[in-house]
């Protein structure tokens, strides 16, 4: 499901505000503090239960209110989502009036946000390019969740028999360890695969309408699996036994996995310009959103704010053609109207808000 309109009551700087959503791409434009970021981080906490500016939730609520109110409609099935979050209390969530958690939300509404961090993705720790990869996995397959938290409660015992120097005890955590491991490892490599072919595709469409583009292209992105894959998972438990005890932690397994991208055996972090950077995550973020569209029947919503900071005249030029090939919701936002007057194949396919005239 996917919103297609969204009502705001108390919600950072809005009294209220409804809002209908294009199935294409809508962007939001208006100066520094009038809001653009607060209706993108609205969507994203109407379809995840969190925000991704602040972890205090009780902090989106309008100054002298009690609390906040997310409505949000699916013209397609008729589905209504309400999520209330008042002072002191837990977030309430009801789709068609019944409860519902976090977990059923963002599979029945899924969205996901290209944020700051997001746009140096390359740039951040394992960690995160991990949970990035876990979140869309997450969302489409329930086989997934299943494994991977078998995964990571196998590896949180093993790890507390490690702490106790009881390596006999830690190794009766590898069957678990080594079955649920080697399934999540096999659903990331073939989801990284199966990006990388709509990226390519995404890509060679780009370099048509801008050579510039060209720079994005023959990259190489995979999984370093976080062990050896030719001796599997289990060999390599054994093979680190010492290395374990010696540190108390397990240290070979999907839990140290990366995703990694080079161009000609170099890393892209050490060879792009930030502007660059910032455009491939965002073309990475599209071919993940339209993989899983396709793939899993799902219509995910993916939100991009402030677009052209970071990004030069020559790299927003690269970007405005995608806008032809999104397709899902696609909220932007920007500090000003990137297509003003112009008639233009991108912008037939864009609704427009001038946020300022919103409120």
């Amino acid at each position: 499901m996917a919103f297609s309109k969204i009502d705001l009551r108390n919600f950072r700087c809005f009294d209220s505000l409804s809002i209908d959503i294009s199935s294409n791409s809508n962007l939001f434009y208006g100066k520094n503090g009038s809001g653009k970021t607060s209706i993108l981080e609205s969507i994203f906490v109407a379809s995840t239960g969190r925000s991704f500016r602040t972890s205090n939730l009780e902090s989106l609520i309008k100054k002298d209110a009690e609390a906040f109110n997310i409505k949000a409609y699916d013209d397609k099935t008729g589905s209504i989502l309400e999520v209330k979050k008042a002072r002191n209390k837990p977030i309430n969530i009801k789709i068609n009036n019944s409860k519902v958690t976090i977990s059923e939300l963002v599979r029945a509404f899924p969205s996901f946000s290209i944020d700051s961090k997001t746009f140096f993705y390359n740039d951040n720790a394992p960690d995160y390019r991990r949970k990035q990869l876990d979140r869309g996995l997450f969302i489409a397959s329930s086989d997934y969740s299943k494994d991977w938290f078998g995964y990571f409660r196998s590896l949180k015992q093993r790890n507390s028999a490690l702490k106790l120097g009881d390596i006999a005890q830690a190794k009766a955590y590898d069957p678990l360890l080594v079955d649920h491991g080697e399934r999540l490892n096999i659903l990331r490599e073939n989801l990284i695969i199966d990006v990388k072919k709509i990226y390519d595709d995404l890509v060679s469409k780009l370099v048509q309408e801008n050579t510039r583009a060209n720079i994005f292209s023959n990259l190489d992105i995979y999984l370093k699996s976080g062990f050896d894959n030719k001796s599997g998972l289990l060999d390599s438990l054994n093979n680190s036994n010492n290395i374990d005890l010696k540190r108390k932690i397990t240290t070979t397994g999907p839990h140290k996995a990366d995703v990694l991208f080079e161009s000609k055996g170099l890393l892209i972090k050490d060879i792009f310009s930030r502007g660059e950077q910032k455009l491939l995550s965002i073309i990475w973020s599209l071919s993940q959103n339209i993989y899983l569209g396709r793939s899993f029947n799902l219509s995910p919503i993916l939100l991009l704010d402030d677009l052209s900071s970071e990004l030069d005249v020559e790299m927003l030029e690269c970007f405005l053609p995608t806008l032809k090939y999104i397709e899902n919701r696609f909220v932007f936002s920007n500090i000003v109207d990137l297509f003003g007057s112009k008639i233009t194949e991108e912008k037939q396919s864009i609704k427009k808000f001038h946020v300022e005239q919103l409120n």
